[in-house]
């Protein structure tokens, strides 16, 4: 599934994709570049020394709103812990 930050232009362009396996990422267009980020910090550091500005701001904003909104709580690295050896 993919959701479009609704003030794109065509030189800045941020989409989040979510995926059934893996991890959730964003896709960043910039200066001629697109580039995958998995974290709203990493989106705003693509932006370089623009990362301050009001704009990227709403961009990582918009970032954090879409990951509060998609990513499960419950998710976690060691939660497949059912399939290791519980007796030593």
């Amino acid at each position: 599934m993919e959701y479009v930050y609704e003030k794109n232009t065509k030189e800045c362009n941020v989409t989040y994709h979510r995926t059934r396996t893996g991890p959730n990422w964003f896709r960043v267009f910039y200066k001629n570049s697109a580039c995958i980020r998995y974290t709203p910090k990493d989106v705003g550091r693509v932006f370089g020394i623009a990362k301050f500005t009001p704009s990227v701001n709403e961009i990582r904003d918009w970032c954090y709103q879409m990951v509060d909104k998609y990513e499960s709580k419950g998710e976690s690295d060691g939660e497949s812990s059912e399939c290791t050896d519980k007796d030593g």
